[in-house]
């Protein structure tokens, strides 16, 4: 083979050998997206959880102080709440008396000075028994009443998942973000974010202000199994814990 045969041969590379090329740096450049995506997602989780737990000590705080907790901040008109209290922040009504039984609406974070949205954006969610939230009558050691209740499923009894089972009863306050689907929650603007679908049951369970709320393994979008789509991230203040942090601080005899 002369130099000229040589040259040519050596001088660039074939269609073939480009698209191999292209191929693995799109493999690369795909599992790289992925996996930053995924990094970024978990640290919002972890970043929205240990708020999540800084906001239960600062309710822990209000109390000592207060001789209760909070009152939710109003998340829509009605049961009390009128228009200039939806979404200020702020303990509702400033009375700092509750409505009666289960109240529930957004960490009221200007009175706590925390809370304000979770990692993606969405308003806390806050509910409280309203014995435990009424500062013209603060609770007593032997203050005892409807409370709520924390569900899971119980895959013992039902593998379907179909059948719940209580995680937590005698639950003074529950605080939970809406995770990253947010449905059912509210934006840091006061806007309302997409509806929970009705397939999402446990979600659901969550967004009604009733008594129970679930707590349950992460499941991803258009998920099948019972319950459908969940990732509420969710803590709760137990009555006897509530009470137990008051003996320590000598709010309580």
């Amino acid at each position: 083979m002369n130099i000229r045969n040589k040259l040519h041969l050596q001088n660039g590379f074939t269609l073939i050998e480009l698209a191999v090329v292209l191929v693995i740096v799109g493999i690369l450049l795909s599992s790289f997206i992925g996996n930053l995506a995924t990094r970024i997602e978990n640290t919002r989780k972890s970043e929205t959880i240990e708020e999540l737990k800084e906001i239960k000590q600062a309710l822990f705080a209000y109390a000592f102080v207060n001789g209760a907790l909070p009152c939710p901040d109003c998340a829509v008109v009605g049961a009390g709440c009128i228009a200039s209290m939806v979404g200020d922040g702020k303990s509702d009504p400033p009375a700092g008396v509750c409505s009666v039984g289960i109240v529930s609406g957004s960490v009221p974070w200007v009175t706590i000075g925390i809370g304000r949205s979770d990692a993606w954006g969405t308003r806390y969610r806050y509910a409280v028994q309203s014995d435990y939230a009424d500062e013209t009558i603060p609770f007593k050691i032997d203050t005892a009443s409807p409370t709520i209740t924390i569900q899971e499923p119980d895959l013992v009894a039902d593998p379907t998942g179909l059948t719940a089972h209580a995680l937590a009863d005698n639950v003074a306050a529950v605080i939970y973000s809406h995770g990253k689907n947010g449905q059912g929650g509210i934006s840091e603007a006061g806007v309302a974010r997409g509806s929970i679908p009705p397939t999402n049951l446990d979600e659901l369970e969550n967004n009604d202000n009733d008594y129970y709320y679930y707590m349950r393994t992460e499941s991803a979008p258009g998920a099948t199994i019972a319950g459908g789509e969940f990732d509420d991230l969710v803590i709760w203040i137990s009555e006897y814990e509530l009470k137990a942090k008051m003996i320590e601080a000598g709010k309580l005899p």
